[in-house]
């Protein structure tokens, strides 16, 4: 019986997503609105106004951006057209809130939209018709129209007078800043989602980042790259998702995953995909990574296949390329070989032989299924687990290649102190310092390798060292990677630090006007309660900090 048309349908409307009771928690929704004023950017201004009379719906404004202009100039057509000429033009923002202005050689900013006195003083939709874009971002926002071929143009003018009034999307991702990688104490570590971000949406913010919800688009790349699953997808949920294909897998025992989005439906269908086949509709290729492929593969499938278009921003197909590189890495530990996560083209898909994407070493595992819980790298551990059990990995250990989500760390034991910079900036805890005892110890399962450790170490002596050990049980265990004895106050005996801290601190201290005299060095060797006890015993007036040691 062909299963054609059996679709997971993860593509739907804004209102149909909030009624889905299959999907857990509906996701928020963004609104834009729009008044219909419309900023026209052109190279000629003759063209531009012939543009603008074919959107007579809209209230428009024609800027011209020449560089041969040495400032703002600013004329009326007989129509009432506004057009400017400009040196350059700055713009950014989204549907409904689009800020356009110019910075004079002399003179204060200027912001175009309050110049044509539109009240709320930004542009509600851009039509951009140079020959070089004002927005350079791979997948530009909403709002922005390109109109620089015939082709381009005419779909604009068809379109854009439609965008007016109230819209809506859902929004598609979330975010636990509790858990990024992406900096700590002012030092930068994992930058992967916003190099996968196509529209510029994802930025850095301080302790984390920050994601704009207006410029998002819902590629989903973030989430897919995201190491620690601090970024995930929301449309569906990962659970969601997962556990919806699970059902239908369980229904019809398929062996191969096809992914595919809206646009490429129609050609999906046309081709025929046979019985071998679950035909997936999703709302992007790119949202679906490392988590979701491994829990389906546990669960009997023996390929996936994601469909991709030339539309495909290079953001997103690289996103996917490193993905399946380092899951092809994990199952290569498990003795399979690297065509079990594919993208693939249309022409492709039409040559495509179904019933070779059947592999004899996955013909004897038995489906396996496990409660995820939305938490990316749990459930990758899991279902590599339900495959390591059943297949026999070649070693226990592997290393993969920078940069991948897995490893450990080598400490130099000759450098490290055992400050615990390194513990304080650990995002995953995968570091730990020793409690009562002067050690740094680490749990390898919960390590990103985001490197923010080696940034931190103030001896430069931490190194990452990307590996995944299959037993679970073992890369669960703590592990010490350096330990010494206690440093006891010579006053009191509390241990406060270790030998080598305090050997460090003489070194450093060397030659210091405050550390010149014997009893000043001694107080080093002091925990804080006794070194301030020490000074006032010695003289009341404590130390002059102030003293200048040539005075």
């Amino acid at each position: 019986m062909s299963n054609d048309n059996i679709t997971v349908n993860f593509v739907s409307s804004t209102e149909e997503i909030v009624a889905n009771q299959n999907i857990e928690a509906a996701t928020s929704v963004i609104d834009f609105h729009s008044n219909g004023n419309c900023l026209v950017i052109g190279d000629d201004v003759d063209a531009a106004l012939g543009v603008v009379e074919q959107l007579s719906a809209l209230k428009c404004t024609v800027v011209c951006v020449d560089a041969g202009v040495s400032s703002l100039e600013k004329h009326l057509t007989e129509s009432g057209t506004t057009v400017f000429n400009v040196p350059q033009l700055n713009l950014d923002g989204y549907m409904g809130a689009f800020n356009a202005s110019v910075q004079p050689a002399q003179g204060d900013t200027v912001n175009l939209a309050v110049s044509v006195y539109v009240e709320n003083g930004v542009f509600d939709l851009v039509l951009d018709l140079g020959a070089q874009p004002i927005l350079t971002q791979a997948l530009p926002p909403l709002g922005y129209f390109r109109g620089h071929t015939d082709a381009s143009l005419a779909e604009s003018i068809a379109t854009l007078p439609d965008m007016v009034g109230d819209f809506e999307k859902p929004k598609y991702f979330e975010y636990n800043p509790a858990i990024c990688a992406h900096s700590r104490s002012e030092l930068d570590g994992c930058n992967a989602c916003m190099n996968a971000c196509a529209t510029n949406a994802i930025r850095s913010n301080g302790e984390g980042i920050s994601v704009d919800p207006y410029l998002c688009q819902g590629c989903g790349s973030c989430a897919t790259v995201c190491p620690s699953g601090a970024m995930t997808y929301a449309y569906p949920k990962p659970n969601n998702a997962i556990d919806r294909t699970r059902e239908l897998l369980s229904a019809g025992g398929q062996r191969v995953l096809l992914l595919h989005n809206e646009d490429q439906q129609e050609f999906v269908d046309a081709i025929g995909v046979n019985d071998k086949v679950l035909n997936l509709l999703v709302e992007e290729v790119s949202a679906f990574g490392i988590d979701y492929w491994s829990a389906m593969m546990s669960a009997g499938v023996h390929q996936i296949l994601l469909l991709v278009d030339t539309d495909m921003h290079q953001q997103s197909v690289q996103a996917l390329n490193e993905q399946i590189g380092v899951y092809h890495e994990l199952l290569a530990g498990l003795g399979l070989g690297d065509q079990y996560v594919q993208i693939i083209t249309t022409d492709e898909l039409q040559k495509l032989d179904f019933a070779a994407c059947q592999y004899d070493a996955l013909n004897t595992l038995k489906p396996s299924s496990f409660v995820t819980h939305n938490d990316k790298r749990q459930t990758l551990r899991n279902a590599i687990d339900a495959l390591s059990e059943q297949l026999k990995p070649v070693a226990p250990v592997i290393s993969m290649k920078k940069p991948a989500p897995f490893g450990v760390i080598d400490v130099d034991k000759d450098k490290c102190t055992l400050c615990m910079a390194c513990v304080s900036v650990c995002p995953g805890k995968a570091l730990l310092d020793g409690q009562d005892t002067p050690a740094l110890r680490m749990i390898e399962a919960n390590c990103l390798q985001c490197g923010l450790c080696e940034a931190a170490c103030p001896e430069s002596a931490i190194s990452l060292k990307p590996q995944f050990t299959y037993d679970s049980i073992a890369a669960r265990q703590i592990k010490t990677l350096n330990e010494e004895e206690p440093f006891n106050c010579i006053r009191c005996q509390k241990p406060f630090a270790t030998a080598k801290i305090i050997q460090t601190m003489f070194t450093k201290l060397d030659g210091h006007w405050m550390f010149k005299d014997e009893k000043a060095k001694r107080r080093l060797k002091m925990c804080d309660d006794c070194r301030v006890i020490d000074m006032f015993e010695d003289d009341a007036k404590g130390i002059d900090v102030h003293k200048n040691e040539n005075a």
